[in-house]
């Protein structure tokens, strides 16, 4: 037979468990995190470098005064600033007037042999290979991004070249390379000295020449064009 009264008692026996997992549940459950909205995200920097494109954009065209210019030269300054900035952490330093070629070699150490050091080395495991690829004497001209210099050095003779990759880029001395060519140091001295004379006559001549002039010359060729004038 029926009975009601057992029937409310479980009814609300099921309501208090009911109740107790809901609230055991709630005081489980894990914090709320607050998750910042003002992410830069990838694409809003792309934006913000492309919208600050526009504003010196639209800066250079309104210029009409000089101060109006100065400031679009000031802000074409601090972008050339930054991007030579960036260039300096990442490229190997190769200007013969401040830096050897070798500079920034790590010295000799037990984990990496100095041969894994040297700035070729470092190039090709850069993925940069061009310097490896001619690394050779009679390549020579492909070391160099001056169009003049490439040709000035391509029509050296083979034994000019060699001499002056075992100079210029081995750094070998005068004595050395003539122990090894089976001469006399004094005969690979006045080959050096006809070499170079060669090339800086060739070079005198093409920065004085009407497609020199076209040339933006570096302070370094200023400065050989007026020495050479005085020798």
């Amino acid at each position: 037979m029926y009975n009601k009264f057992d029937y409310d008692v479980i009814e609300q026996r099921e309501a208090e468990l009911l109740q107790k997992a809901l609230s055991l549940e709630s005081a489980n459950a894990p914090p709320e995190i607050d998750i910042p909205r003002n992410i830069e995200t990838p694409q809003k920097k792309q934006l913000k470098r492309d919208i600050e494109a526009a504003a010196l954009e639209r800066l250079e065209q309104a210029a009409k005064t000089p101060k109006d210019f100065e400031e679009v030269i000031k802000q074409w300054d601090r972008l050339d600033a930054n991007r030579e900035r960036r260039e300096r952490y990442r490229e190997i330093c190769r200007n013969n007037e401040e830096y050897p070629l070798e500079y920034g070699e790590a010295a000799w150490g037990t984990v990496f042999p100095k041969n894994l050091n040297t700035a070729l080395e470092k190039q090709i495991r850069k993925g940069e290979f061009l310097d490896a690829i001619f690394d050779s004497p009679y390549e020579i001209q492909e070391l160099v991004t001056d169009g003049y210099l490439y040709d000035i050095l391509k029509d050296l003779k083979d034994e000019h070249k060699e001499l002056l990759y075992l100079i210029a880029v081995k750094g070998l001395s005068t004595a050395k390379i003539a122990e090894l060519q089976g001469k006399t140091d004094r005969a690979v001295r006045a080959m050096r000295k006809t070499v170079l004379n060669k090339i800086r006559r060739k070079t005198y001549e093409y920065l004085t020449s009407q497609n020199g002039r076209k040339h933006d010359m570096t302070l370094a060729e200023k400065r050989f064009v007026e020495n050479y004038k005085t020798e």
